[in-house]
């Protein structure tokens, strides 16, 4: 379908700006920003995202899903060259504002676009697979353009960010090329903040779920810390050249896909219980032996992390839909990324404070001991829940 191809386009125009996020926070460093503005700098991405996310969903409903693409990709592709023309603080902070909008745009609106194409040829029966072969493409594009962004970048530090800019824009140029009916709907703001709402509720009343946000916040604010602060300096320090950044960031995108690609099978094999402990404890111990190692050895463990976040994500989402009815599981998914999004942002300047008060090294033993700790609060929620269903059976 020519429509659909032009879909998968878009998926790998957009994976090659992976050639500048690979270095964001060394490009950062080197423009005089701190560990602590790095973490502002990314809590105000994923606050305004989380924000966001509301208000833009009624505006593709208004405006139609393949504009709200197309305009989500334009401002996204604004948000490099910000970084590219004002390498400094409020440039850095207007890029993360266009960024954040940007992806909030394209929320949502890609997934209703391409099951919108697949319907009107009645082959919406295929969306998973679509859906699926897109994010590949979008995958395959980044294992490519991730080692190419750090090798220019050792010698050209900005040209990344100008090439991010024109693979986005051409990105959003194609999406207006899709041959798409588009029916207009009411506006419908008060539906978005009503299923906020909604969700909260349903979150407070359910231990399940309340257990999934706080080990939710603990592995996502792990992640993000490590991702977006140390990370790439981290690699640095232990011997890596920045033009082989990349290659590492590929390996990373590579294990991550083959774990997501089994996990819910692992996760079927060995039960609910023993999935979560898994996600929590590898991430955690493995963030805490990395502060321990200065060579290259530390390489695997790196991979390992990531990897038991790729574990994370698919487990998570069916551990939490089981526990609720199914006309209400789009609201508890959209509830629970609203909430961890939003917690998780609120702690990122915390922890880059303590990278320049304490050091990598230091922040690492202190974010594997956040992990284990507020996420072994989930697991017991977990666990009594759990524990309480079966006493009650047995009565």
């Amino acid at each position: 379908m020519k429509e659909i191809k032009k879909i998968y386009a878009v998926h790998f125009l957009a994976g090659l700006s992976t050639a500048a996020s690979v270095t964001f926070t060394l490009y950062f460093l080197s423009h005089g920003i701190n560990q602590a503005q790095i973490g502002l700098l990314f809590a105000v991405f994923m606050i305004s995202l989380a924000i966001l996310d509301i208000p833009t969903g009624g505006l593709s409903d208004i405006f139609g899903h393949k504009h709200s693409v197309a305009a989500g990709l334009f401002f996204q592709s604004l948000s490099f060259l910000l970084f590219f023309f004002f390498p400094n603080y409020p440039g850095f902070f207007l890029g993360m504002l266009a960024a954040a909008l940007g992806l909030a745009l394209q929320s949502g609106a890609t997934s209703s676009l391409i099951y919108e194409l697949l319907h009107k040829e009645g082959l919406h029966e295929s969306f998973q697979k679509v859906f699926g072969r897109a994010s590949a493409y979008f995958l395959l594009a980044g294992i490519i353009a991730g080692p190419l962004g750090s090798f220019i970048y050792k010698y050209y530090p900005r040209i990344p960010y100008l090439l991010a800019f024109i693979v986005l824009l051409v990105a959003s140029m194609v999406v207006l090329l899709v041959r798409w009916e588009f029916t207009k709907k009411q506006p419908a703001f008060s539906a978005y903040m009503n299923t906020i709402v909604t969700g909260i509720h349903m979150t407070i009343r359910n231990r399940i779920l309340i257990a999934t946000v706080i080990i939710g916040i603990a592995l996502t604010t792990t992640r993000l810390v490590f991702n977006q602060n140390i990370s790439q300096p981290y690699q640095i320090q232990i011997g890596i050249d920045v033009a082989y950044i990349g290659i590492v960031a590929a390996l990373v995108a590579g294990a991550g896909a083959f774990v997501s690609m089994h996990a819910y099978k692992l996760s079927q094999r060995i039960g609910k219980g023993l999935s979560l402990i898994l996600m929590l404890v590898v991430p955690s111990v493995t963030i805490i032996l990395l502060s321990l190692i200065n060579t290259l050895l530390a390489v695997p463990l790196i991979l390992l992390f990531y990897m038991g976040h790729a574990f994370r994500d698919p487990v998570m989402a069916h551990i939490s839909q089981d526990e609720v009815e199914r006309d209400k599981r789009a609201t508890m998914a959209s509830t629970v990324s609203f909430l961890v999004s939003i917690s998780a942002g609120l702690l990122l300047p915390y922890f880059g404070g303590r990278i320049d008060m304490f050091g990598i090294n230091n922040t690492l033993v202190l974010l594997g001991i956040f992990s284990l700790v507020v996420g072994g609060i989930g697991l017991l929620l977990f666990g009594y829940k759990h524990s309480s269903i079966r006493r009650f059976k047995a009565s």
